[in-house]
């Protein structure tokens, strides 16, 4: 079969795919009663919730061999330890949402390698950690609010070999970074998908000839949903207490819950009704950032600025209709200085601006199908000045994609997707034979496939 055969082959090919998953013992599709009445997305707010985690982990491994043949001779061990830490603290409310990440990792290896003429032993040592966090806190009553942003991280390797007959070698690596950005904005985009999976377990119980929820049962039952994160976080059998807490509402003295009713409420998870949000939300942010990095003889210090501006729009027409804009500029300017082994420096200095335009459609056709298409258009300009050269590069990119998903069973989806690029650059290099470059492109892809989620939460 011949390319072109091949291209005109796929969509007949989807459609029986399509057709043969019909058969499969799928879910029953019930829709949504009413799907324009969004009055509970608009009425829905965050819960007061969160989780603190803090694992620590040690390892100790070792290897070796002995090999022989014929008058070679040959012997390696090796001996490796691992330490690592990691801390996690999570907040969300209506008032602030706040994380912290806290990281440190070290290692120790120690080598050697012994044949009949020489002797080889070595270790490496690396060891790292990492800081970083943000919050963000509404003022009052209103949209106004305040964020801050910071990070700061250190890393260390080092490399020592030792051979017979030869002077030591070592090598080592040190780098650390340090960041911090306040930011100002109006307005909260809040993550709704708790909300339509909550409507969506009122619609199943009246599948079930069982009265719908009330919009407070539906609001309360929501902000549930919303922690399920943490409930696989904290609780060492996390499914047996979240649905505990969700389903405890519906269980009437009268008229409980069977197993079987259950099993079908909990599938409310497993539904492909992609990420959902709703609101607007305007940010300014600052962002300076300091770096150093060590090899050998050789360092490279340098700092970085890096306003920006993003302005971000979702609204849901319906139950079954998403529109999410997010567009914004930034501007990132770099100072690097680089110095030799035989104290030769020179410097750097790179200037990056940055525009971007994302436009993209949520369509849930049904229960087991959704359409997502996608239209981001990106241009960025990019100076880099060394010593006396120039290079300057600018950059259009326009894509528009199309996502169709059919969602089979428990995990699995059947996609098909296309996508097409246009990508336009100019450079600019001073001192080259080739001081000026246009180029043009245009590159297209599609395909079909299966994906199976090993884990899917609620965000």
């Amino acid at each position: 079969m011949n390319f072109a055969n091949a291209v005109r082959a796929i969509p007949g090919t989807f459609a029986l795919l399509v057709l043969l998953t019909q058969s499969c013992p799928a879910q029953t599709s019930i829709g949504f009663d009413n799907p324009d009445d969004t009055t509970n997305i608009f009425e829905y707010r965050l819960p007061d919730w969160g989780y603190r985690t803090w694992d620590l982990g040690f390892a100790l491994s070792g290897a070796g061999s002995d090999y022989t043949a014929g008058d070679n001779h040959r012997i390696n061990n090796r001996l490796s330890t691992n330490l690592r830490t990691d801390f996690r603290l999570f907040r969300e409310s209506e008032k602030r949402t706040g994380v912290l990440d806290v990281t440190a990792a070290g290692s120790y290896r120690r080598s050697h390698i012994g044949t009949e003429t020489r002797e080889d032993s070595g270790h490496n040592l690396a060891g790292n950690y990492f800081v970083g966090g943000h919050l963000n806190q509404y003022m009052g009553a209103g949209q106004f609010f305040l964020g801050l942003s910071g990070n700061v991280g250190q890393s260390y390797l080092e490399n020592v070999l030792e051979a017979s007959g030869a002077d030591e070698s070592r090598y080592f690596r040190r780098g650390y970074s340090y960041g911090i950005g306040p930011s100002v904005g109006w307005g909260r985009a809040r993550d709704v998908t708790p909300l339509i999976r909550a409507q969506r377990l009122s619609e199943r119980l009246v599948a079930l000839d069982r009265p719908p929820l009330s919009s407070d049962q539906v609001q309360q039952i929501a902000r549930v949903l919303a922690t399920e994160q943490g409930y696989r976080t904290v609780f060492d059998r996390p499914q047996r207490s979240f649905w505990r807490d969700v389903l405890e509402p519906l269980l009437e003295e009268e008229n409980p819950l069977s197993p079987y009713e259950i099993f079908y409420l909990r599938d409310i998870l497993t539904e492909d009704i992609g990420p959902r949000r709703e609101g607007v939300e305007l940010r300014g942010t600052y962002f300076y950032r300091e770096f150093s990095s060590d090899y050998n003889e050789a360092e490279t210090r340098g700092y970085s600025r890096n306003p920006s501006l993003n302005f971000l729009w979702v609204r849901n027409l319906s139950f079954d209709h998403q529109l999410t804009l997010n567009t914004g500029v930034s501007y990132r300017q770099s100072d690097q200085t680089k110095t030799g082994s035989l104290d030769q420096s020179y410097s750097e200095k790179i200037d990056t601006l940055r525009g971007n335009f994302y436009l993209a459609h949520l369509w849930t056709i049904a229960d087991r199908y959704r359409l997502d298409t996608i239209l981001d258009f990106v241009g960025s300009y990019h100076e880099r000045n060394f010593e006396a050269s120039r290079w300057i590069e600018r950059d259009f990119r326009t894509a528009l994609m199309s996502k169709f998903r059919v969602f089979l069973e428990d995990n699995m989806s059947l996609v098909a997707s296309v996508r097409g690029v246009n990508t336009q650059g100019y450079d600019d290099f001073q001192d080259s034979l080739d001081a000026e470059r246009y180029s043009r492109s245009w590159s297209w892809s599609y395909g079909i496939g299966i994906e199976y989620y090993l884990d899917r939460v609620l965000y």
